[in-house]
């Protein structure tokens, strides 16, 4: 029984690591349950007994993506834990190493989006949203501490880093530019929260 049970959740792992390479690269509305279970090497009416409708199959890869980053990046006190510049690199890097060990799910969410399908929403509700959110709130504890007004909103500077992450992201993976490509994930990720944190000014003594 025990045997079974993992034999059938290697298929099932398999139907949706075929669906998201084929989605990525086709689109939802262009990929056919037979492309799909051809490159899962499973009958179609497999398929169909684990996942319905091709819904389902978004469903499932938001699933393992998140278990995938949640595992990777728990956001606890682990992580809220570590000192401003170690707590944003923290972010930076995971992102930015698990795009570089597979980018099947980012041209998933850019295809998503594009097409108006709900998959880019639902990743950003599950996921983004949580991280926006301890940015927000590590971001307005730094203002506090430095005691300064008139400074970038919490919520509007969270968005600025992540958009500094996503738009790194599209430049490694998608459009592949050589110097951001070639770097390690580590040296980009200090380039990013230097230039966020302190600007293009040397790095000073954080308070």
């Amino acid at each position: 029984m025990a045997q079974h049970r993992l034999g059938a959740e290697e298929r099932s792992r398999a139907i949706v690591a075929a669906t998201r390479l084929l989605f990525a690269r086709q689109g939802f509305d262009s990929t056919t349950t037979r492309q799909i279970a051809r490159a899962a090497r499973v009958s179609e009416a497999l398929v169909f007994k684990y996942f319905p409708h091709k819904k389902d199959l978004y469903r499932a890869i938001i699933e393992e993506r998140m278990a995938d980053a949640d595992r990777s990046l728990p956001l606890d006190e682990t992580l809220t834990a570590l000192d401003d510049p170690a707590f944003f690199e923290r972010i930076a890097v995971d992102v930015l190493r698990r795009v570089e060990a597979d980018d099947s799910f980012l041209r998933l969410l850019l295809r998503s989006a594009l097409e108006g399908h709900e998959l880019a929403d639902e990743f950003h509700r599950a996921r983004v949203e949580r991280v926006l959110k301890l940015l927000e709130d590590r971001l307005r504890q730094r203002y506090a501490r430095e005691g300064r007004g008139g400074r970038l909103a919490p919520a509007m500077a969270a968005r600025v880093f992540h958009g500094m992450i996503f738009g790194t992201l599209l430049s490694r993976n998608i459009f592949s530019e050589p110097l951001l490509a070639k770097a390690p994930a580590e040296r980009v990720a200090r380039s990013l929260v230097q230039v966020f944190l302190h600007g293009l000014d040397p790095v000073g003594a954080d308070a």
